[in-house]
Order: C-alpha cells, then sequence, then structure tokens
C-alpha cells in the first residue's frame, strides 16, 4: 500500500475514534459522578476534578468501541465510494487494505496495556481519595440519608448535624461536627454490639496529622450500655476512645499495577487482607502455649499469675482449677484472687468462680486475657491487706498475660510453616469433632487449638483469595487489552463484507459480539476470583476467540470473493 494512502486511512481512523471516544468518556464520566453527587459525597468544586479523574478509567471502555466505530466507519465510506474496489483492482490485496486497521489495532493494543496496567489503578484510587478525604462531608452525608457513619468498628448516628469550621492556624480540631439526637454503637471482634451510646447533644471533632485523621468524641448527658457486663449508666458527659482513620485507603489488588500485583504475590503475608488474619493465627497459637502454661501451673499447685500490659500490677488466682474458660476451687467453695501491686499484696477477695478469656477489647491479632468476677459470686468482700475494707473486687481485669510463660515468637514465621504448626495440631486429636464431647467444656487447650486451627484456616483462605483475584486482574487485564484491536478489525473487516449496507447495521453487527466479549472477560474475571481454573480463564478468552473468529470468517468470504 502506497504510504500516503496508508497515512490517509489511518489519519481518518484516528479522528474519528478520538471524537467518538471523547464522547463516550465524557458521558460514562459524568454518569459515574451521579452517585456520589446524589450521596452529597461530592461538592461543586469538586466535580470538574472528579470528571476528570475518571475520564481515564472510563477510557477502558470507551477506546475499544470508539475503535469497532471508527474502523466501520471508515471502511464503509471506502467500500461505498468504490475505494477498497479501486485498490484491489490496483493489486493490493485484502490483508494489505486492512493493514491500517491491523497497524492501528496494534498500538490500540500497547495503548490499552498501558492504561489498565498503568492508568486505571492510580486513576481510581485518586477517585477513591478524593471522595473519602472530607471525613465531614461524609458524615454529613449519611445523617441526610438517614445513615450511619461506619468508622473501622463504630457506627455513628444522629437526627441533625451542623459543621463549625475549625482553626486555621492548624492548632486543634480542623472541624467539628455539633449533633443532636446521637446513637453510637462500639463493635467486638464478632461484630456483635458491645457498647452503645445515646444521648441528646455531642460534639465529633476531626483532628489531621501528617496523612492520618482522628475522630475525637464527646457526649453529654449521655445514657451507655454494655451488653458484657449488662450495665446501664447515666452520665453528664461521655468520652469514648478517639477513633483513628488511619492513613487512607487500603489498595486492592484492582488498585495496584502489575509491579504491585507481583509484589504482593511474592509477600502476600504483609499485604493487609492477608496480614490480619495471619495475625489473627499467630495470636490463636499463641493462646495455645498460654492456656497451656496456665492448665500446666493450676494443675502442679492449683495458682497462676497474671500480669497486666504495662507489667506493674499482677493478679495471683489461687486454689484454682480450670473448666474450660472457668476457674472454679481446687478445693473447698471458693478460691482467692490476690492483686500484687509492686510485688506487695494488695486487695485480696474469696470468689466460688471466676471466667478466664480472651480479651475481647485487645486489638486484631493481639493476644490479651480478660479476668471477669460477677458481682453475685463474691462470697466476701473485698479486703485490702493495706488496712481498707470497702469496695469489692472490680467486676473485669482486662489485658492481662500469664506471667512467665514461654510464648513463641511466631512473627517471623511464614503462612506456610504457621499452616504446618496448625496440621499438626490437628493431627495430635485437636479436630472440630473432637469438641463436641465434654472435653470442651473441660479441657482449655483443646478449645485454643481448635480456635487455632479456625484461624489458620482462615489465613490460608484469605491467601487463596488474594492470589486469586490477583490471577484475575491479569487475565482481565490481558483479554481487556486484546478486546480493543480485535473490535476495531471487525468493525472494518464487516464494513468490506456488507458493502453498500448502511454503516450503522454494520456497526450493530460489530458492537453486540463486542459486547458479549466484554461480559464474557467480566464473568471470567468473576470465576477467578472466586476460584483460579482452567475454566474461568476460557471464559474470559471465549468472548476474544469468539471476535477474532469472526474476522477470519469475514475475510475468507471477502478475500474468497
Amino acid at each position: 500500500m502506497p504510504p500516503i494512502l496508508f497515512r490517509n486511512i489511518v489519519a481518518d481512523l484516528v479522528r474519528i475514534k478520538l471524537l467518538t471516544a471523547t464522547v463516550l468518556v465524557s458521558v460514562i464520566a459524568f454518569g459515574a459522578a451521579i452517585r456520589p453527587i446524589m450521596q452529597n459525597l461530592l461538592g461543586a468544586e469538586d466535580l470538574l476534578q472528579f470528571v476528570t479523574l475518571a475520564s481515564v478509567p472510563m477510557l477502558q471502555f470507551a477506546l475499544p468501541f470508539a475503535g469497532a466505530f471508527a474502523g466501520t466507519i471508515v471502511y464503509a465510506r471506502l467500500a461505498a465510494d468504490n475505494e477498497i474496489l479501486a485498490m484491489s483492482s490496483a493489486g493490493l490485496c485484502y490483508r494489505r487494505i486492512l493493514m491500517p486497521a491491523i497497524g492501528l489495532g496494534l498500538v490500540l493494543f500497547v495503548a490499552m496495556a498501558i492504561l489498565l496496567d498503568a492508568g486505571v489503578p492510580r486513576f481510581w484510587t485518586s477517585m477513591q481519595r478524593l471522595i473519602t478525604r472530607d471525613v465531614t462531608r461524609l458524615f454529613v452525608g449519611a445523617v441526610e440519608r438517614g445513615e450511619a457513619l461506619v468508622i473501622d468498628k463504630t457506627q455513628l448516628y444522629a437526627d441533625e448535624v451542623a459543621v463549625i469550621p475549625g482553626s486555621a492556624d492548624g492548632i486543634g480540631p480542623t472541624s467539628r461536627l455539633a449533633l443532636v439526637g446521637v446513637a453510637a454503637i462500639e463493635l467486638g471482634p464478632d461484630g456483635r454490639p458491645v457498647t452503645e451510646f445515646t444521648a441528646e447533644l455531642a460534639t465529633v471533632d476531626v483532628y489531621r496529622e501528617n496523612d492520618s485523621a482522628y475522630l475525637k468524641l464527646l457526649f453529654r448527658n449521655a445514657t451507655a450500655y454494655n451488653s458484657e457486663e449488662g450495665a446501664l449508666v447515666s452520665v453528664p458527659q461521655a468520652e469514648p476512645e478517639a477513633i483513628d482513620l488511619g492513613k487512607g485507603i487500603r489498595l486492592k489488588p484492582k488498585d495496584l499495577d502489575l509491579r504491585g500485583l507481583i509484589g504482593v504475590w511474592r509477600d502476600v503475608e504483609h499485604y493487609h487482607a492477608v496480614a490480619e488474619p495471619r495475625a489473627r493465627a499467630i495470636a490463636a497459637l499463641g493462646a495455645v502455649d498460654c492456656w497451656s502454661c496456665i492448665a500446666e501451673r493450676l494443675e502442679s499447685d492449683g495458682a497462676v499469675r497474671l500480669v497486666d500490659a504495662n507489667g506493674r500490677r499482677a493478679f495471683e488466682v489461687r486454689n484454682a482449677r480450670v473448666e474450660g474458660e472457668k476457674l472454679v476451687a481446687r478445693k473447698g467453695a471458693t478460691l482467692e484472687l490476690v492483686e500484687l501491686d509492686r510485688g506487695s499484696a494488695g486487695r485480696r477477695a474469696e470468689v466460688s468462680e471466676a471466667i478466664l478469656r480472651p480479651d475481647p477489647r485487645a486489638r486484631e491479632g493481639e493476644l490479651a486475657f480478660e479476668l471477669v468476677v460477677s458481682g453475685d459470686r463474691a462470697v466476701a468482700q473485698t479486703v485490702d491487706t493495706r488496712g481498707n475494707t470497702n469496695g469489692r473486687w472490680p467486676p473485669r481485669l482486662t489485658s492481662l498475660m500469664p506471667s512467665a510463660c514461654a510464648i513463641t515468637d511466631r512473627s517471623a514465621r511464614s503462612v506456610d510453616e504457621l499452616s504446618a504448626e496448625a496440621s499438626a495440631l490437628a493431627s495430635n486429636g485437636a479436630s472440630t469433632g473432637a469438641m463436641n464431647g465434654a472435653d470442651a467444656q473441660v479441657n482449655p487447650i483443646l478449645r485454643a487449638q481448635t480456635n487455632a486451627i479456625s484461624a489458620t484456616n482462615a489465613m490460608n483462605e484469605s491467601v487463596r483469595v488474594v492470589r486469586a483475584d490477583i490471577v484475575a486482574r491479569i487475565v482481565q487485564r490481558i483479554n481487556q487489552s486484546l478486546c480493543a484491536p480485535l473490535m476495531l478489525i471487525l468493525g472494518a473487516v464487516l464494513a468490506i463484507r456488507l458493502r453498500g449496507s448502511n454503516p450503522l447495521q454494520v456497526y450493530l453487527l460489530a458492537f453486540i459480539p463486542s459486547i458479549v466479549a466484554v461480559l464474557l472477560i467480566s464473568g471470567g474475571e468473576q470465576m477467578l476470583r472466586e476460584s483460579t481454573s482452567v475454566l474461568g480463564i476460557f471464559i474470559a478468552t471465549s468472548g476474544n476467540i469468539g471476535l477474532a473468529s469472526m474476522i477470519l470468517i469475514a475475510y475468507r468470504q471477502v478475500a474468497r470473493n
């Protein structure tokens, strides 16, 4: 093909493709902004920035269909003006006539590969950061919709909200929310409500430091209910712990480029979706060590010492034996609890039983215990050996660890090593079936081992899910990149094959299988995210195989005729 003819055809293809892509991207990008606007998550000053950011990810959908439209229109015009016939009569084979479309398709493939790997993930993340960067706007939007603002394990509700500007000098809160008719729910590790607050009025101060943000809540005329202690308390002022909003959005595989995906695959243990289940598995295996130590101490002399987090205070349980999570008297009717402050005996109490269990207030993956004594189980008032006799033993002691117990440091162990250790526990009889008998009620070691096996299985499942997601993203990006040039070439070949037909009718014939191919890519990706399989890869690839088959069939018909 003469260079001038090649350049003119390519120029027409590029011109129509760019015009079509611009229209499609503008419509799709503004459509993507409708939901954040309706939810009051975007202000007028952020709308243009959001649409600009959204334009890049939307190109992955606009470019393939714009290419198909350009190929159809340009080659349909050439066929209608008998230019295709003239080129064929001049000795040009149809392969050379289609060379401009094929060459532009190769360029489009490279552009799509770069866009899907480098452009789309970064701009998706930028869009999310733009929406979530202003927690004030998020909370105001949630109140106006009558929904809760969910932050970590806290849910905040309010009937009315007003925004008070913060200090401009960076000292103090950056903004303050004045709330009326407030309810807050703190959830435990199992997702159930632990503490519930209701208040007439409340303030929420937003603090920012570097890239982090913190919320400080203050309830006035509040009522607090703790479901674990069954306590209902009314106070003029309640001040829960500050809520750390973290340092931004946690990146998912869809937000990572190929280098990032490979890095996560190689170092999956430190990826956040695996690191948290891994920390829980480490804590569960550490609990096996602790319970083994506690059971051994109680079996030998009936006493165990528990120390608090800072190591300043210790609590000793004497004359006790363990039944599941309960500590009951070894001899007689009561066991003895002794508080040791800096080595000196403080308060002392005799109770019928106590409960020693993992501390629900411990951070995710942290190992700690709590000692619970209900008031109706105390058979004697607490006696202070230093001369005081007032009060009772505290109903709950938190953040405790058994003293002088050897707990294996597993922080450097790999996922495979932790799984092997859990498998060894299972082979020793700590299976789920072993917990269905009476041993489950009296043997805390078996219970801890079963929990460790479950936590390790959850860790392994998280690894499988993350790696399946990585495979799904890579397969999706490869097929999405291949889809764009195939759609362009299909439109061009069909335009030549159906010379004399309405160009829009020809485009419709290319558009329908292209839509099917995109849906198959998405369906295969979803299958691969659930489980990596040959079937999922075939489904994701079958759309492109269909497009390529249509191109070959149409080309053979054109070449033969």
